[in-house]
C-alpha cells in the first residue's frame, strides 16, 4: 500500500522509477475485473490519496527535487481521484471508469438557490447522480460555460463550448457545513477566520480537497478512446435580455481538464495540482501533427489566445473555435515524470484513457508561513482550457507576462472572499451562496 504522505530531503539524483516504489510498502494487487475476467493486475499505482508535501527546514526550497515530490504528489492524487469506485478493479483497467471524484458534491448541491441548508453527504447518492447516468439514472447537468472572472468561453474545434464543474471532498463540505457558510447570513454570523482542514501526515487526515473539470462534447474528429467520458445532459439557462433560449439536450463528453486543490497543514495556500488531456492545445512554436481540441493548423495566421467576441451564445451556431496555445512551456521534470506515469497506465491496459492525461504542473507556497500567498512557485502556471485567456501574451513572436496576467493559482485564489468581504481561505466558492428569503410577517 501506498504511503499516503511526502517527505522532501532526499539527496542526489534518484531514478523516477526508484523513488516511485520508495513510496509504495508493497505492490497493489487488486482482485479481477469481474466474473469474465480473471486477469489480476499487479501494478505500484494506489487509490490511496496523498496528504501532503513537507519541506525540510533544511532543504533549498527551489531545489529540483523539491518540484519533483510536488509534482510526484499531483500524479498521486489524480491517479487516487480517478480510480474506479469499485476497489476489485484498478484505475484504467477497463479502458475507462466512473471515478471517485465524480461522487464528490457538486458545487451546485452545496449552495442551493434558496440558501436552505444542503442534503447530508452521501457518496451513493450523489455517485448516483454522477456516475450512473451512463447507465440511464440521474443525468449530470453542466451549465457553466465560462472561465474564471468571466474572461469568455472556450470553444472548441467542433464550435461547441467547453463546460466546467466544480467538486469538494467531505472534509470541505463538512466545514462549509457545519459553520452555516453555505449561505449568505451564515456567513455574516461567523465571527472567525476561515480555514479550511489542512491534510496531516502524522494524524492521517485529509485537508480541505476541490476539484475543477472543464468537459468538452466529443464530435467530429474526436478520438473518443482517449479520453475520459461521460453522458451528460446540457443545461443552457435562458437569458431573455440576450436572446438565450432555455435549452436542454443530452451528449457525450470528454474530460479535457482536471485542476486540483488540496489543503494541507504545511502549506496553507493549497496545493494547487493541473492537468490536461494531451490534445488540448500546442506549446507555442511547437505544432505538433495531431488534431488538436483547441487549436486549428490550418488557422496558423489566426490570433492566439483571445476570448471570442460577444454576445456569448452556446446555442448560436457558427461560432468561431477559439485558437488556443500553451505559452509556458511544461517544464522538462514534470514530463519526464507525465513520461513514467504514461507507462504505468498503459502496462495495466494499452487502451487506457488515463495515458491521455498530462501533468501540466504544480504550485505550492515557497515561504509557506509569510502570509497571504507565501511566494508561489512556479510563478506562471495554466491550464489552457480553465485559464486559456489570461496565461499572458505574444508579441512579435515572443511570449510576455504582462502586469495583468494572473496565470497563477494562489495569486488568483489569494483575493477569494466571503460575500460579506472576509479573506474565505484561497476559494471563491462561498460567493456562489445565496441568502435565505425573509420570512413573511403574518
Amino acid at each position: 500500500m501506498q504511503k499516503s504522505f511526502i517527505i522532501t530531503g532526499i539527496g542526489g539524483v534518484i531514478v523516477l522509477a526508484l523513488l516511485f516504489n520508495a513510496c509504495n510498502d508493497t505492490t497493489k494487487t487488486p482482485g479481477t475485473s469481474n466474473g469474465s475476467d480473471s486477469t489480476k493486475i499487479i501494478t505500484s499505482l494506489s487509490d490511496t490519496l496523498p496528504y501532503n508535501v513537507v519541506i525540510l527546514p533544511t532543504d533549498s526550497v527551489l531545489d529540483t527535487q523539491i518540484r519533483h515530490d510536488f509534482d510526484l504528489f499531483s500524479w498521486q492524487s489524480f491517479i487516487a481521484l480517478n480510480w474506479p469506485l469499485n476497489k476489485q478493479n484498478v484505475i484504467g483497467q477497463q479502458g475507462d471508469n466512473n471515478t471517485v471524484w465524480e461522487t464528490w458534491k457538486e458545487n451546485y448541491q452545496v449552495f442551493l438557490p434558496d440558501g436552505s441548508k444542503p442534503d447530508p453527504w452521501d457518496a451513493a447518492k450523489q455517485g448516483k447522480e454522477k456516475l450512473l447516468v451512463q447507465v440511464g439514472k440521474t443525468p449530470t447537468v453542466l451549465t457553466d460555460v465560462t472561465q474564471p472572472f468571466l474572461t469568455g468561453p472556450l470553444i472548441d474545434q467542433n464550435g461547441q463550448y467547453t463546460r466546467f464543474q466544480i467538486v469538494m471532498n467531505e472534509e470541505m463540505f463538512d466545514y462549509i457545513d457545519t459553520n452555516t457558510l453555505y449561505n449568505y447570513q451564515g456567513q455574516l454570523r461567523f465571527d472567525k477566520t476561515i480555514d479550511f482542514p489542512g491534510g496531516d501526515n502524522p494524524t492521517k487526515k485529509y485537508g480541505a480537497i476541490m476539484v475543477k473539470a472543464s468537459w468538452k462534447i466529443l464530435g467530429k474528429g474526436d478520438d473518443t478512446s482517449r479520453f475520459h467520458k461521460a453522458n451528460a445532459t446540457i443545461h443552457v439557462p435562458a437569458i431573455p435580455g440576450r436572446g438565450i433560449h432555455d435549452t436542454t439536450y443530452k451528449a457525450l463528453v470528454g474530460l479535457v481538464g482536471l485542476h486540483i486543490g488540496t489543503k494541507s497543514k504545511t502549506n496553507p495556500q493549497w496545493i494547487w495540482s493541473t492537468f490536461e488531456q494531451v490534445d488540448n492545445a500546442p506549446t507555442f512554436g511547437q505544432i505538433g501533427d495531431v488534431h488538436y481540441n483547441f487549436y486549428n493548423k490550418q488557422a496558423s495566421d489566426r490570433k492566439v489566445n483571445n476570448k471570442p467576441d460577444e454576445p456569448w451564445d452556446p446555442n448560436r451556431p457558427g461560432q468561431v473555435p477559439s485558437q488556443i496555445v500553451r505559452l509556458t512551456p511544461v517544464f522538462s521534470g514534470t514530463q519526464a515524470l507525465n513520461d513514467f506515469f504514461h507507462k504505468q497506465l498503459a502496462a495495466i491496459n494499452p487502451k487506457s484513457v488515463w495515458q491521455y492525461y498530462e501533468l501540466v504542473g504544480t504550485q505550492w507556497p515557497v515561504h509557506a508561513r509569510q502570509l497571504p500567498a507565501g511566494d508561489p512557485f512556479p510563478v506562471f502556471m495554466a491550464n489552457a482550457t480553465l485559464e486559456s485567456y489570461i496565461q499572458g501574451t505574444v508579441r512579435d513572436g515572443k511570449v510576455v507576462y504582462t502586469q495583468g496576467v494572473t496565470s497563477s493559482c494562489i495569486g488568483c485564489h489569494n483575493g477569494a472572499t466571503t460575500l460579506g468581504g472576509k479573506a474565505s481561505d484561497f476559494t471563491y466558492l462561498l460567493r456562489t451562496a445565496a441568502a435565505t428569503p425573509k420570512k413573511k410577517t403574518p
